[in-house]
């Protein structure tokens, strides 16, 4: 991990554009792992399909992996050995290598750096040689990596790199077509996790309180917001469960703070009654789920989207809730605005669905604008008789004037019982109609006002596809190799999910002929999702499975053929 994480800096400060995707063991601890990365001058969306290069340290630890890291048939392996090593057992699924390239890693990493830990910067410094990674920043990244540690360290890593480099030019040849070409003058960019940029855009959208109990693949957020909230003036509270993590949040949130948790699908099951609290008193929150392969413990280390109906219709009674996904890494930095957005102005719950794929995938982006923020300040009661107040005052958009205890001087009931306007406890059957007609009025106006979708492919093409969250990767890059080829495909990518802006749903279902859903359910989470929400077109298709492996490109291509004859 720590030379892919080393390559994608360094790609990163030249200005290229990289995906890097973690694979790990399903015991969450120290042991095999894997890590693909991408790098391109273009725009890249999704994991490759194939690998250029297979750098393989533990060929046994490979095997857990293999159906994930297929080599192209012109593909090159690097691995550990010399000219007079035996030759190993390649455990490889698919053709096997073109190339191979020995190196006595162990070997040289004891030579330079006095360890055999050390084997890892060996082998980045010869697969920089060999492809032509900048030598600058490469080394730029080894003394950032390794900056909280002595400098005998940091010598000793740079040490063993430097061999790397060194054996590959005394004793092979550079494969000129797998040659990394960098143009020049290119703006840096940033290199941060799905994760890292829902904490950071919380915090820039106004979070200051954030509870929370670790869980695979969401502990992230609450690791970076544990560093950087108490200099923004925020609390972050690592709690005994997700129960009392949402508690908190709602107690925060009631007292004026814009407060959050982040869980995954075991923890959302925790989370269900108190979102209905949230809902019934309507107090702002956001929550972000990781998700991750279930049910039950599931595959936590592996991508799903299989909680789409639970963040939807989880819980018991009506309950309206919002339910929003950022579609890549970079995406979370709006959909994060937006869900504070939303949770403020119509004091709502609003759940973020990111993944596995999201969450725990390193990619380089630009900097965010910061002048999108929509900042909002929730409506708080003025100039109103204290007898008069009412905290759930029947009102055209359904919200309410909320009032902070002990900031205004006004005095109310947020319980999870029924009540009246004034939050009296009720069991009225008018009241209790009246209540859920004004809780469900305001996802009306929510699904105009934070209506956003991302479109692609031309708006004539006759073939579409409908994806969310990180399915929008691969289907991107399948339509476009589809209109270079020839054959015209669009999509659209909902990203409020729930309540969805049906207007533009069917705006974009006109002129179709055929259309597919896809999604990572074995459930077709997604397509129900969609049907009770709107008419979809005669004789739409649908391609879902189990998550645990991204859908490749050529996956999402194969598909739309089907459908298109």
């Amino acid at each position: 991990m720590i030379a892919g994480e080393s390559i994608v800096s360094a790609a990163a400060r030249e200005g290229l554009k990289c995906l890097m995707l973690k694979s790990f063991g399903p015991q969450i601890r120290g042991g095999e792992s894997s890590c693909k990365i991408r790098i391109s001058s273009k725009k890249v969306s999704a994991a490759p399909d194939t690998l250029d290069v297979l750098l393989a340290f533990n060929w046994n630890d490979y095997k857990r992996f293999g159906s994930e890291l297929e080599l192209k048939p012109e593909g090159v392996v690097v691995e550990e050995g010399d000219s007079e090593s035996p030759e190993p057992e390649r455990p490889i699924i698919g053709p096997q290598p073109a190339t191979i390239y020995k190196l006595p890693l162990t070997r040289l990493a004891k030579e330079t750096a006095g360890t055999p830990l050390a084997r890892n910067m060996v082998a980045l410094g010869a697969v920089s040689e060999l492809f032509g990674l900048p030598d600058k920043e490469m080394k730029h990244s080894i003394k950032k990596m390794f900056s909280h540690k002595s400098a005998q360290i940091i010598e000793g890593n740079l040490k063993a790199y430097q061999s790397g480099k060194d054996y590959v030019l005394a004793n092979f040849s550079k494969p000129e077509k797998l040659q990394l070409r960098i143009e020049k003058n290119l703006e840096k960019r940033l290199v941060m996790t799905g994760n890292d940029a829902c904490a950071y855009a919380a915090l820039l959208a106004g979070c200051r309180f954030f509870a929370g109990y670790p869980i695979t693949p969401s502990s992230e957020i609450m690791e970076w917001l544990s560093v950087y909230m108490p200099a923004y003036g925020g609390t972050m509270i690592q709690t005994e469960d997700e129960i009392a993590a949402l508690g908190m949040v709602l107690g925060a949130s009631l007292a004026g703070a814009k407060a959050m948790t982040a869980t995954s699908g075991p923890g959302m099951s925790l989370m269900t009654e108190l979102l209905g609290l949230a809902s019934i008193a309507e107090i702002p929150c956001v929550v972000v789920n990781a998700q991750r392969g279930g049910p039950s413990t599931g595959i936590p280390t592996k991508s799903e989207q299989s909680d789409l109906m639970q963040a939807v219709f989880g819980g018991h009674g009506d309950s309206p809730r919002v339910v929003i996904a950022p579609a890549d890494v970079g995406d979370c930095f709006p959909v994060m605005r937006e869900a504070f957005f939303i949770s403020e102005k119509y004091q709502i719950p609003v759940i973020v669905l990111s993944d596995a794929f999201i969450a725990q995938c390193k990619a380089s982006l630009h900097k965010p604008d910061l002048s999108k923020i929509r900042p909002w300040e929730r409506a708080r009661p003025h100039g109103i008789p204290v007898e008069d107040y009412k905290r759930f005052e029947y009102t055209p958009t359904g919200v309410s004037w909320m009032a902070i205890p002990g900031k205004d001087p006004y005095i109310y009931r947020a319980a999870g019982i029924e009540h009246d306007e004034k939050g009296n406890p009720t069991s009225e059957f008018a009241e209790h109609e009246k209540m859920n007609e004004k809780r469900y009025r305001k996802l009306k106006f929510i699904a105009e006002d934070a209506c956003f979708m991302r479109y692609y492919g031309p708006k004539e093409a006759k073939v579409g596809i409908v994806t969310w969250g990180s399915c929008k990767g691969p289907v991107r890059e399948a339509v476009e190799i589809l209109n270079t080829q020839g054959l015209p495909v669009r999509a659209i990518v909902p990203q409020v999910l729930f309540p969805l802006n049906t207007d533009k749903m069917r705006a974009f279902f006109a002129g179709l002929e055929h259309l597919l859903v896809v999604e990572l359910s074995y459930s077709k989470q997604f397509l129900n999702l969609l049907k009770t929400q709107l008419d979809l077109p005669a004789g739409t298709a649908h391609y879902g499975r189990s998550g645990a492996k991204p859908f490749a490109v050529s996956e999402i291509i194969e598909q739309i053929r089907k459908i298109a004859g």
